[in-house]
């Protein structure tokens, strides 16, 4: 067994490696080349953080590391099919903790499927907890009524985050935090209300929408929802189940709670 940290020749190989490993899960994940860079650079993946294992000469098993100042996240692990119950998993999981530490990291966090029986008991072996419970979201219909022209007008990343963050936008998992949303489109009703996501075919994902709490109780979040693009809208499972307001509103537009669910799982590092 070969265990190394990822290069930047790696992000084909480990394409594959992400398609091998995740094909047999209940919600299967498939990432090209393309979208799996734009994953690692989204989410603040360090290669010299992250680790490849090899066996044989053959991708065997993978884990990613991130550090935002004394926070960390795994944002991936996952060992090809044919290689699994030979530790290997353990084995990268292991050294990426240990780079994350040496790193500065305080903390560290992953999410994990909640019917992933085995990878919650190998992270609970490392000191792992579930912290809650994140969940997704789909809507029955489309967000935007036909034949109306929507105000909702697309704005700078960045000064809808700084409104985000002001508005209360506070404790969000990994993917859901500003250095996450900062690389994707943003949208705004005037100065009143903002969301963050990305269109994938004709669907979009939304992962953050805020009011100001001055003008909440209006409908105009809704009408924010109602004008965002795309055919559809999706929420990914990464909504805490313990935000006060997020299910009654994403119920109150037409929303429906995913049967999946995934934990937030956190360890100390000290």
């Amino acid at each position: 067994m070969e265990v190394r940290p990822l290069r930047s020749v790696d992000v084909d190989v480990l394409a594959g490696l992400h398609n091998d490993a995740f094909s047999d899960y209940v919600v299967p994940a498939v990432l090209d080349t393309t979208a799996l860079s734009f994953y690692l650079d989204e989410t603040g993946v360090d290669p010299a953080l992250s680790r490849i294992a090899f066996i044989d000469g053959l991708p065997a098993s993978f884990c990613l590391g991130a550090v935002r100042g004394q926070s960390a996240s795994i944002r991936g692990e996952g060992t090809a099919i044919e290689f699994r119950r030979r530790g290997v998993g353990a084995r990268v999981l292991e050294e990426v903790l240990a780079a994350l530490r040496a790193a500065g990291a305080r903390e560290v966090g992953l999410e994990v499927l909640s019917t992933n029986e085995a990878a919650i008991a190998l992270y609970s072996r490392y000191g792992f907890t579930v912290r809650r419970r994140l969940c997704g979201w789909s809507f029955r219909t489309p967000a935007r009524r036909r034949g109306t022209r929507s105000p909702v007008e697309p704005v700078d990343t960045e000064e809808a985050l700084v409104r985000l963050v002001a508005w209360g936008w506070k404790d969000a998992p990994w993917q859901l935090q500003p250095e996450t949303l900062v690389h994707l489109p943003a949208y705004a009703l005037g100065d009143s209300a903002v969301a963050v996501g990305k269109l994938r075919g004709r669907r979009f994902w939304l992962y953050a929408l805020s009011v100001d709490p001055d003008r909440r109780r209006r409908g105009l979040g809704a009408e924010l929802f109602r004008g965002l693009p795309g055919a559809r809208v999706g929420v990914p499972a990464l909504i805490p189940d313990d935000w006060a307001g997020a299910a009654e509103f994403l119920e109150a537009v037409g929303g429906v709670r995913e049967r999946h669910v995934q934990y937030e799982m956190t360890a100390s590092m000290i």
